[in-house]
Parts: C-alpha cells; structure tokens; sequence
C-alpha cells in the first residue's frame, strides 16, 4: 500500500483541490484528533440497514482501506456498533466514514479506531439489503469512487480522485511550504 505524508491534512487537501472534494461540515469525527489518510472503499447501503458494510468488511480489498459508507443522511439506525468496528479495526481497515449513524459510541472512541460519522444512536439497523460494495457513491453531493484518496481529520473529510492524487499532492505540498514561509515571516517580527 502507499503511504502518504504524514503532513497532509484536510485544510491543505482542500486548499489543493480548490475546496472541491469536501464532504458536509455535518460529517465530523466522532473522537477528537482523529486523523486519517488512505484508499476509499465505498459501500452503500440501504435505508435502515447495514449488510452492505458486513459484506464490504468481508472483501479482500477492505485491509488498508478507509470505508466509506453513503446512504445513510436519513437512516435512524446504526451504521455499526462497537463490535463491528473492532471487526473492521481487527480486519485492518483504517477508518470509517459515514453519512449515517453509529451506536456504541464509547466503545468505539475507546478503540485505536477512527470514525467520522453524522451522529450517534442506540438504535441497531437490519441486515436485509440490498447491498453494494465498490463503485460510485455520493455523501452531501460529494461522488466518490472505489480507490480515491480520503483525508479525514478534526476539520474535516475531503476526497481526491485516484487519478488526480499526484498533481494534488504537489499543489497541497507547494501551500505548505508557502505557509510555512509566512509562519516563519511572522515569527520574525513577534
């Protein structure tokens, strides 16, 4: 898996893609510095209900990926639990992002687990389906696909396209150095 530098985050990732890319301020971390940086895989599940993310936690690809998880902006019921998100922390899974809910709340800021989700609940979700793992999925207007570049921290969620993540790269490095120049500008005359 590729890594990625450890100073990006999501000010700097939307500074390099012009603010596109940045999902809802409604989507936040559910444990203070939460950060995260890895490969999109998407889920997206049905109303209510959590299959899809069973299903995705099972998939070869889900060890090193974030998961994100879309259909959920008008679900009551959980996304997961406590125990699924030690499954996927288990399984090698870096993160989940969601549109929906999570319950077990404390279990889950308990783990070295990262979530970035809308709210929390006490209500379990159905595990009926339908259920999709991979392809395109949409949270607050923001598409997503299979494979694209999520970095996620206490600002906020921001996606890149898995074909644009070299050249965005370069523009997120080129307005840190600027930063850092003026940082140090401004230090000076303190």
């Amino acid at each position: 898996m590729k890594t990625y530098a450890d100073w990006l985050s999501a000010t700097l990732a939307s500074d390099a893609a012009e603010g596109r890319g940045v999902f809802p301020t409604w989507i936040g971390p559910l444990r203070p510095t939460s950060c995260i940086i890895g490969p999109a895989l998407t889920v997206l599940i049905s109303q209510d209900d959590n299959l899809a993310v069973r299903r995705a936690i099972a998939a070869p690809s889900a060890r090193g990926s974030v998961l994100v998880v879309a259909g959920g902006s008008t679900s009551r019921t959980a996304v997961v639990g406590g125990l699924l998100a030690l499954e996927m922390q288990k399984r090698g899974i870096l993160a989940l992002v969601t549109d929906g809910l999570v319950r077990d709340s404390r279990e889950i800021r308990q783990l070295p687990f990262d979530v970035w989700c809308r709210g929390v609940t006490p209500v379990a979700a159905h595990k009926n389906g339908p259920a999709s793992v991979g392809g395109l999925v949409s949270i607050g207007g923001t598409v997503i696909c299979h494979g694209d570049l999520i970095i996620a921290d206490d600002d906020g969620v921001v996606v890149w396209p898995k074909e644009q993540i070299d050249g965005l790269l370069v523009k997120a490095q080129a307005k840190l150095d600027q930063d850092n120049t003026r940082l140090a500008q401004l230090q000076k005359e303190l």
